[in-house]
């Protein structure tokens, strides 16, 4: 018996739009900075944050449009040794960054003071209030 159609079927696994629409959006420049900034109010799902600095430095995470200055304490700070990285999941709901997320590097850890070009950043977020980049 040769089928030659199927009748009733309805392709839903691979359905494109629906799923693209569930997905958040990312941001990840590709370029060695010393910050990161998602401004406005988003939900964030996770972020990679990578040094790429030979010594040890630490990365400093606020909740802010743009990056504070020197001297500012981050909502929490995270110890990166020589050339590694880390990763945080906000799963399965994510964490609401009211004003925006600011990743910068720091060398010291209770307070920012940024460090050089040489970090890089992947950030999985949803806008929550688009804000006008005109």
């Amino acid at each position: 018996m040769e089928i030659t159609e199927i009748t009733g079927w309805e392709p839903t696994l691979l359905d494109a739009p629906r799923l693209a629409d569930s997905l958040p959006d990312n941001y990840a420049p590709n370029v060695l900075r010393s910050s990161f900034v998602v401004p406005g109010s988003i939900v964030v799902y996770g972020f990679v944050f990578y040094s790429t600095n030979a010594s040890a430095q630490y990365l400093n995470v606020f909740d802010a449009s743009a990056l504070p200055a020197d001297g500012a304490v981050p909502l929490w700070s995270w110890n990166l040794p020589a050339n590694q990285g880390v990763g945080v999941a906000y799963q399965p709901n994510g964490r609401w960054f009211k004003s925006g997320l600011v990743l910068c590097n720091s060398s010291t850890d209770a307070t920012k003071t940024i460090g050089s070009a040489d970090c890089l950043a992947d950030v999985q977020f949803n806008m929550l209030n688009p804000i006008s980049r005109g």
